[in-house]
């Protein structure tokens, strides 16, 4: 919706873009937005210019600015903070990909990720995160948290059937609901060679002080090599203490009484360690 200030128009283009699943163009920009193609035009080219959006063939994306304030936003959050250590014990333990991922409007980002040399190849396919909209989204561990704590997303994505990634992807919602049924019995989302052969994953939900899905750590790894099993009670312990901390005003002022995470949480921390 177009309020006519300048403000208010820049923030919408950028809203529009940050919740895109891929490269947005000017035509769904200006779709979206409801102001003129001429100024949404010349708004996503000062946006580019400033480094706030990043323009190819196929469209506008988010820019490196914004990774920056998005980094700087999970400091003043303190998630990104209280988690790591966390994620670098899991490391330790497993000597697999321990991660942590934010929940935003869009998606999940991935906060901080961790691995061994000889995982560098996989996690390489993270990226910064998924949308919603994102094929593989219903097939990974965090986005089953996401879908059993938000059935009206589950909903949505029902208008399609589940994309096939690998021979043992659930690609049927009826056998998806007891997977989901099964995650808001246990607490604790699991996948096995859903996403890629070879690798599975399990994830637990990290919550804000009202209780709210804010993120969640994981671990994926061989599926030979992970006991999924085990991983599950360690994985709730330090989903847990994560959680308390939070509740207990580990993050900044300001933050900790927020229902949620303000806006998307873009920068993330790679750490790669030798085998």
């Amino acid at each position: 919706m177009d309020d006519h200030t300048v403000t208010g128009r820049v923030v919408a283009v950028l809203d529009v873009v940050a919740a895109g699943r891929g490269p947005v163009t000017l035509a769904e920009l200006t779709r979206a937005t409801g102001i003129p193609k001429p100024t949404v035009r010349r708004i996503a080219a000062d946006l580019v210019a400033r480094n706030m959006l990043r323009r190819d063939e196929n469209g506008y994306r988010l820019g490196g600015r914004m990774l920056q304030y998005g980094m700087r936003a999970s400091e003043q959050q303190g998630l990104s903070a209280l988690s790591t250590p966390h994620v670098h014990d899991m490391l330790a333990r497993t000597r697999e990909i321990a991660w942590v991922g934010a929940v935003t409007d869009s998606g999940v980002t991935v906060l901080s990720l961790a691995f061994g040399t000889n995982r560098a190849e996989i996690a390489g396919s993270f990226g910064s995160g998924f949308s919603f909209g994102h094929p593989a989204f219903p097939a990974t561990a965090m986005g089953r948290l996401i879908l059993a704590e938000h059935p009206e997303l589950l909903d949505r994505l029902r208008r399609r059937p589940p994309a096939r990634l690998t021979r043992y992807t659930t690609t049927s919602w009826r056998r998806f609901d007891t997977v989901i049924a099964a995650i808001r019995d246990t607490g604790i989302a699991t996948e096995v060679e859903q996403g890629a052969l070879g690798y599975s994953c399990a994830a637990a939900p990290l919550r804000g002080p009202d209780g709210t899905l804010i993120g969640m750590i994981g671990v994926t790894g061989r599926t030979p090599r992970l006991s999924i099993g085990r991983l599950t009670g360690v994985l709730r312990s330090v989903a847990e203490d994560i959680t308390t901390g939070l509740a207990a005003g580990s993050l900044s002022p300001g933050v900790a009484g927020h229902g949620g995470p303000a806006s998307p949480v873009l920068g993330s921390e790679h750490v790669i360690v030798g085998d």
